[in-house]
């Protein structure tokens, strides 16, 4: 814009001096009055359309804004609740882990009591066997002892029957 004029010009000083005629004087001024009305309308217009648009523009921004903090609000709601999901899926995650862990301890347990019983079984079974085969052993050692005492019984009769033989009677 340019720079507005300090000094005001008086009445007529901006005149054409060539313009003499007091009614020519009066239509040069009408004329440079509608020019400056039409001036002022013209810029009066601009200025209207230029409130109007930075009225619009400041709607537009506000829109915007309102969007944008929408988009913001969403954007929190959708991680608290994604953190909060997250959250949930990691205490379940846990709690499975401290079950199967549970479990493998339970199962351990139990295999070491197993391990136990049947170490017992064996050696229980063992005995049995050393048992048995020791009666085993008994009863052929007293089979052994039994054909011994029977086969001396046997020499025993065979000479009492040659010697009961040899002194002449015969049964």
């Amino acid at each position: 814009m340019p720079p507005k004029k300090s000094k005001k010009k008086a009445a007529g000083e901006d005149l054409d001096p060539s313009i003499t005629n007091p009614d020519d004087k009066i239509k040069y001024l009408e004329s440079q009055k509608k020019t400056l009305e039409m001036q002022l309308a013209y810029k009066a217009e601009m200025t209207s359309n230029a409130i109007a648009k930075a009225e619009s523009t400041k709607a537009e921004l506000d829109a915007a804004n309102e969007k944008s903090e929408e988009e913001k609000q969403t954007t929190m709601d959708v991680t608290r609740t994604m953190t909060r999901q997250y959250k949930g899926m990691q205490e379940d995650l846990l709690n499975k882990i401290n079950e199967r862990e549970r479990m493998i301890a339970a199962l351990k347990d139990e295999l070491e009591m197993q391990n136990v019983v049947h170490a017992e079984q064996i050696e229980e079974k063992n005995r049995v066997i050393e048992e048995k085969d020791a009666e085993a052993a008994k009863q052929n050692e007293q089979m052994e002892n039994m054909f011994k005492h029977f086969a001396n019984l046997l020499v025993d009769a065979r000479l009492a029957v040659q010697r009961h033989t040899k002194g002449g009677s015969c049964i």
